[in-house]
């Protein structure tokens, strides 16, 4: 009897114990596997110059989310149009261990600091929709800057091919603003060898600030009131500025403006005729090819593209999305009908 009290114990202990090793395995192997999911994990740092204006708040977020669908885990930092700022964010990005850097710089000249941080710590750089100056990015994906310009200034001259015209451009330190101020006279440059068409003044908004805009556009009503016709502005921001000095000088609808990004206030504009042209640049398509070249880069995939831009001293990718022309006529097929923008938002419809 003794014997079976004794032989039921050593069973009972030996059961427990075999219990207690395989949860200490299982528990192990959990651990491990967590391990290495975690050193699985592909952390992307995006570097943002600013958030000011709507667009890159939109960037932001569809950035995110596709990243987040592609199992990717994104870090973002906005250096508030502080490039000392921008530095340190990537800096502490790259501390953080991001397996690669996406910047949109504030100053694209300033911003090669960045990117040779990055460097030294073998992390690869996408230059985003701002190209990064003498800094050899691995690639850089944008917009076509250049037909921006040509996609304005095409619909100007149609629709005034004689005049005075006023360029206000966007931030200097911003190669896109030159990119876009060529395209536009690639177009205009006919015209005004002809005579048809007079550059009354040209400005550059440094950090794209809409106040800059307001203050050129009224000094040169000032100055040159009535022969101003037509305005290329460098974005929908500074097309706003631009429309509220002609709204003050009561010539809104004697002067066309156009400019570019699609902004909500903008099309807004555009449906009641008090702008007439913005630039679509569908963000989603950009974010989707970032991603897609985030997970190339941490593969040691080779980067492809047609078209090699030059950043002052090395010759780069460049990964070109298309832009499209938005009026009055064709807004309803292209922001609203890509989900960009909601109808009732558009048109202000409420309910």
């Amino acid at each position: 009897m003794k014997r079976r009290k004794l032989f039921g114990k050593v069973s009972i202990l030996f059961a427990f114990c075999m219990a207690l090793t395989i949860l200490t395995g299982c528990r192990r192997e959990a651990e491990t596997q967590k391990e290495e999911a975690k050193e699985d994990k592909i952390t992307v740092g995006l570097s943002l110059g600013t958030l000011m204006e709507d667009r890159w708040i939109r960037d932001r977020d569809i950035f995110m989310s596709k990243a987040g669908q592609a199992g990717i885990e994104v870090i973002v930092n906005n250096a508030n149009k502080d490039s000392n700022l921008q530095y340190t964010q990537v800096l502490r990005m790259l501390e953080q261990g991001i397996d690669v850097l996406v910047i949109a710089p504030n100053d694209s000249e300033s911003e090669v600091k960045c990117v040779n941080a990055a460097k030294d710590k073998n992390v690869p750089v996408i230059s985003y929709d701002r190209l990064v100056s003498h800094a050899n990015v691995d690639v850089y994906i944008s917009f076509d800057n250049y037909q921006v310009g040509v996609i304005m200034a095409t619909y100007l001259a149609e629709k005034v091919p004689k005049g005075g015209y006023l360029f206000v451009g966007g931030a200097k330190n911003d190669s896109n603003s030159k990119m876009i101020y060529d395209g536009a006279m690639s177009v205009l440059q006919p015209y005004i060898e002809k005579g048809d068409i007079q550059i009354l003044g040209e400005t550059w908004a440094e950090g794209w600030i809409r106040e800059t805009a307001y203050s050129f556009v009224s000094e040169q009503i000032s100055t040159n009131g009535e022969n101003i016709k037509a305005i290329i502005c460098g974005n929908d921001s500074l097309a706003w500025g631009a429309i509220d000095a002609l709204s003050e000088a009561q010539m809104a609808e004697q002067v066309q403006v156009v400019g570019q990004d699609a902004d909500l206030v903008a099309c807004q504009r555009i449906v009641t005729g008090k702008q007439a042209l913005t630039v679509y640049k569908p963000i989603k398509n950009l974010v989707e090819k970032t991603v897609e070249v985030c997970l190339q880069l941490v593969n040691g995939e080779e980067i492809k593209s047609e078209t090699i831009i030059n950043d002052g001293t090395y010759d780069v990718p460049y990964i070109v999305i298309g832009v499209q022309a938005v009026t009055k006529e064709n807004i309803d097929d292209t922001v609203i009908k890509d989900g960009f923008h909601l109808y009732e938002d558009v048109y202000q419809i409420e309910d």
